[in-house]
């Protein structure tokens, strides 16, 4: 699809979703958008069920209500887009940038984010003195995914916050904006808690998870990791 006919599409949808003539509802579903501009779409309700949009920029986009349903998310960017009420069911989010967006009674049940989750793993395996302290400030409202210095601060900000170091101070466990921990850690703000924030619950239940399997389960690193 031409971004000419993608634009088309997306006015008729417009139309379509405010009642005005003309206008019918945007049927993405199986489309390869991998790397297409979406910024700022408006696509709320649209059907995007299974479509490729790998790399997309969704960044502001209005997508609430939309039909995303094992859509192929990875590496997209979903800064500040509106994905409240979205079905996400079994999407793959690996490294999707979801800074700001809104994924208010969002449905991601059977989402793919286990590559996002080995590498939370991998984090805390890095620092698990830390663990008790991270998920203590998780649940009181008290990271903040878009920095790493402050008393609010991302993953590994907190972690560090929680050892009383620098963040740059953690041995093996270097910052790594790119990494998918961080990057999933970018849609927790400051006063997301598990209970108002679907990333923070799944995140704390990630956490409470790794902490139940024990000291013996967690393996020191051998190697730097980034974070």
């Amino acid at each position: 699809m031409t971004p000419a006919e993608l634009a088309t599409v997306i006015e008729s949808h417009r139309k379509w979703r405010f009642g005005e003539e003309g206008g019918s509802r945007a049927d993405l579903s199986g489309a390869n958008l991998s790397g297409a501009d979406l910024s700022d779409a408006y696509l709320s309700d649209a059907n995007l069920s299974d479509a490729n949009l790998s790399g997309a920029d969704l960044s502001g986009a209005n997508l609430s209500g939309a039909d995303l349903s094992d859509a192929y998310l990875s590496d997209a960017n979903l800064s500040g887009a509106n994905l409240s009420g979205a079905d996400l069911s079994g999407a793959d989010l690996s490294g999707a940038n979801l800074s700001g967006a809104d994924l208010s009674d969002a449905n991601l049940s059977g989402a793919n984010l286990s590559a996002i989750r080995e590498d939370l793993v991998q984090v805390l395996n890095a620092a698990p003195a830390e663990v008790p302290g991270l998920l203590a400030a998780l649940r009181a409202g008290k990271v903040e995914g878009s920095t790493y210095e402050g008393a609010c601060a991302c993953l590994v900000g907190t972690l560090a916050n929680v050892r009383g170091c620098f963040y740059r101070e953690l041995g093996a466990l270097r910052p790594d904006p790119d990494r998918p921990a961080e990057r999933w850690f970018l849609a927790i703000t400051e006063g997301a808690k598990p209970e108002n924030n679907q990333v923070a619950k799944i995140t704390e239940g990630w956490i409470v998870e790794w902490l139940a399997n024990g000291p013996a389960a967690v393996q020191a690193p051998t190697a730097e990791v980034s974070a």
